[in-house]
This record gives C-alpha cells, sequence and structure tokens, in this order.
C-alpha cells in the first residue's frame, strides 16, 4: 500500500510540479504560514494540487506568529500551519479552532552562541524563544529543569523567528529555540552552535499543527476533507523522499523557505513527517505540559479541539 501511495504522489508532483494557479471556477482554501521547514508537509500538498483538483489551496506566508494567529482568529484565512499552543490559547479565549493534523515530529535544536559549551553556561544569558506559547518555551524548561536549572537562572524574551540569528550573531542574545531553518542558519553561518536537538529533551515532541476554522469545517465538508486526504499523502512521500532528499522535495522547500542548500539539508537532519495524526495519549502528555508550565489553566479537552479525521467532524 505504501508503494503504491509513494508512486501515485510521485506522478502528481511530476505532473502538477509547477502549476499553482488559481482557477476562478473552484473554490480555494486559504491557509497561513511562515516560511519555516516546520511547514513543508503543506507546500508538498499544495504542489500535489493539479489545475483540474476539485479544490485548490492558497498559501499567504506571514513574518510572525502575532500577525498570522490575527488572521486566522478573524477568519481572514481558512487555516494555518501554527505552532499548536497558540491554537489551543485561541481556542480557550473563545475562537473555535481545530487542530486536524500535526505539521511534523520532533525538528527543533537549542542554538547557542559558539561561547556556550554546556547548558550551566547559559546561567544569567539572555535565550530568545518564538512564544511563550510554544513548544520552544517547553524545550527551554526542561532542559534547564534537566540540568539543575530554572527559568530564574536565564532571562526570557520573545523575538521573531527572523530575528534570531542576527541577534545571536550580534551578542545581544547567547541562545534562542525556534523552529527550523533559524537553528541550522546559525550553524551553517558560523555563529552558532547546536546545543541539544528537541528529541533528546522531549521525544516525539508536538511542536506546529495544521489547523482550520470549526466554521470553515462544518460549511466546507468536502474541501476540508480533500486538503487534509492530500497533506496526509504529501507527509508520507515526503518522509519517504527525505533521508536523501529528493530534487522535487528541494525545489519545493527552496521556493518556500528562500534559504540556501546547506542550511536545507542541515535542517532536516533532526525532523520527522512520520504519522502526522494526532494521537489522544500525545495529547494529553501536551496538555500536562501545558497545565503544569502554567500557560492554560484549562487547555482543550482533546474531544474539543483535536479533529484528525475530519468526518469526525461534530
Amino acid at each position: 500500500m505504501k508503494y503504491v501511495l509513494l508512486v501515485l504522489c510521485i506522478s502528481l508532483l511530476s505532473a502538477c510540479a509547477g502549476d499553482h494557479r488559481s482557477r476562478d471556477d473552484r473554490p480555494n482554501v486559504r491557509i497561513g504560514y511562515l516560511p519555516i521547514t516546520h511547514a513543508m508537509a503543506l507546500f508538498v500538498a499544495n504542489d500535489m494540487l493539479c489545475d483540474d483538483a476539485p479544490y485548490g489551496m492558497v498559501l499567504e506566508r506571514f513574518s510572525s506568529w502575532p500577525d498570522l494567529m490575527d488572521a486566522l482568529n478573524g477568519g481572514h484565512i481558512d487555516g494555518a500551519s501554527v505552532l499548536i499552543q497558540l491554537a489551543m490559547a485561541s481556542h480557550y479565549a473563545g475562537v473555535d479552532l481545530r487542530a486536524v493534523a500535526l505539521g511534523h515530529r520532533d525538528g527543533n535544536i537549542v542554538a547557542v552562541a559558539n561561547y556556550i559549551e554546556t547548558v550551566q553556561d547559559l546561567r544569567g544569558r539572555i535565550v530568545a524563544i518564538p512564544s511563550p506559547m510554544s513548544t520552544h518555551s517547553f524545550l527551554l524548561k526542561m532542559l534547564l529543569w534537566e540540568n539543575g536549572m530554572t527559568d530564574d537562572d536565564v532571562t526570557i524574551i520573545q523575538l521573531p523567528p527572523a530575528e534570531m540569528v542576527p541577534a545571536l550573531a550580534s551578542g545581544s542574545i547567547s541562545g534562542y529555540v525556534v523552529a527550523e531553518p533559524f537553528g541550522a542558519r546559525a550553524v551553517t553561518l558560523g555563529v552558532g552552535r547546536k546545543l541539544a536537538e528537541s528529541g533528546e529533551i522531549w521525544e516525539n515532541s508536538i511542536c506546529c499543527a495544521l489547523v482550520f476554522s470549526s466554521d470553515f469545517i462544518k460549511n466546507n465538508a468536502e474541501a476540508a476533507d480533500f486538503i487534509l486526504q492530500k497533506y496526509h499523502e504529501a507527509a508520507d512521500f515526503l518522509q519517504q523522499n527525505l533521508h536523501p532528499m529528493s530534487d522535487n522535495i528541494q525545489e519545493i522547500a527552496m521556493r518556500h523557505l528562500l534559504i540556501d542548500e546547506e542550511t536545507l539539508m542541515y535542517s532536516i537532519e533532526w525532523i520527522s513527517f512520520d504519522s502526522l495524526f494526532i494521537d489522544e495519549e500525545e495529547y494529553a502528555e501536551l496538555y500536562r505540559l501545558t497545565m503544569e508550565l502554567g500557560l492554560l489553566s484549562s487547555p482543550p479537552p482533546f474531544d474539543d479541539f483535536i479533529n484528525s479525521v475530519i468526518e469526525r467532524r461534530p
């Protein structure tokens, strides 16, 4: 079955590569994203859509998570590839969002200045994260705890992902945890090094998710089903062709990420796109950490927030 799916995906990519026209006579699903390696399944899914597909995708690039969430929460886009904790926070605040698939598994590093050799060397230093509501925040706190430190031992600041590499290079911060390819970029530029991988801190960690508004799912059930199916096909193809990376995947990634080949290849070393369905046990761990870290007093329960199989829609 996997072989048949792989052949199908290859043929679809070959037939549709480079054909990204948005037809006026078919519905298009508007999905927001940041240009990060973690959204590669979305990029590949978009390339799988031929011009004669019943539904299209319009991918809208954002430069920051707050801008993306404003568009999603305001109904200006139908869905997004986003930090799952931000979607949880919006749901908690009354915005009815549903996470329908993971964006990836693992795929983060703790990047530090070259003079930082151990976790203890971060004591008294400034470390950046993209948002308190993120797995990157979780990973930093967990790494500190595992090494006998707490939040009070470092100064944690919030920066947009694109600003982290320049901040590290200038010496204004000593480290950061953020989505790829920004960790890899510090290494390939020579301004930083990898201190730890996410899989070493929290194995199979959940970070980003594909999220739709509940209104979109209810009012556009067939479109939601179709896009989610293509997304999972894309993730399976991506996982099968990631190591080594196929020419098709590399072209798609570099077109959306606008990075050099060396950074791209380094950034995929610790990421997986295997089985992006959201498991109830995995979500329970995310739920527990969200509570334990005091980020949300009442995170959304699995059945209220997760809709990994659209046919289960309420």
